[in-house]
């Protein structure tokens, strides 16, 4: 009971994390990668609606992805996850009146809770979706590093932002992806490394 109990905490931290990065992005007009950079493009393109149903519908055709590729409990978890953080984030917009004049700040702000909101879905077997799903496949099936794969992935979605936001904005939208893929990168890496066996010996 304790044991499901702290999954479904981490779940509720996780995707909270997540939603409050968003927010930060929202705020400044800051791109980033992936599908939640997918949702957001569309959110200002599209805003009789809001992040968190846009963000719902793109991640539907992932889920199929994440059962095949993670299990039931995966995708259950991760649709779990994506439907926190589409209400989590509508919560916040609705309730939160967040100015920055710096977008600079709100991308290392940004780029550092959704990161660290996106490692405590993993830790709790979820993730946010979309190609969150799609690299957690090729890190299982080529062993990628997941931090340099979502930086591989999320160039296609910066490089629209240049177009939309121009250079200055694109350069911040930069910086999230950046900040993002050292995070999860180096969580990655601590929690592969081998670990010591210390035998104590008899006397």
């Amino acid at each position: 009971m304790k044991r499901h109990a702290h999954a479904w905490l981490g779940l509720l931290e996780g995707s909270f994390l997540v939603a409050l990065g968003i927010l930060f992005l929202k705020s400044t007009h800051v791109a980033v990668g992936g599908i939640t950079g997918v949702a957001l493009i569309a959110d200002w393109l599209m805003p009789r609606f809001s992040f968190g149903q846009i963000f719902l519908v793109v991640n539907l055709p992932f889920y199929w992805l994440a059962y095949r590729e993670k299990g039931l409990m995966f995708t259950v978890r991760t649709a779990i996850a994506v439907t926190l953080i589409s209400l989590f984030t509508d919560l916040l917009v609705q309730n939160v009146q967040l100015e920055l004049n710096s977008p600079i700040l709100g991308a290392l702000a940004s780029g550092a809770l959704i990161a660290f909101g996106i490692v405590t879905l993993f830790q709790h077997n979820a993730s946010t979706g979309g190609f969150t799903v799609l690299v957690l496949f090729l890190e299982r099936k080529w062993h990628l590093n997941r931090g340099f794969a979502l930086l591989a992935i999320d160039a296609i979605t910066i490089g629209s932002a240049l177009v939309m936001f121009g250079a200055e904005l694109w350069l911040s939208s930069l910086l999230v992806t950046v900040v993002m893929g050292s995070i999860i990168g180096r969580y990655r890496q601590q929690n592969t490394q081998p670990q010591l066996k210390v035998e104590r010996s008899e006397t």
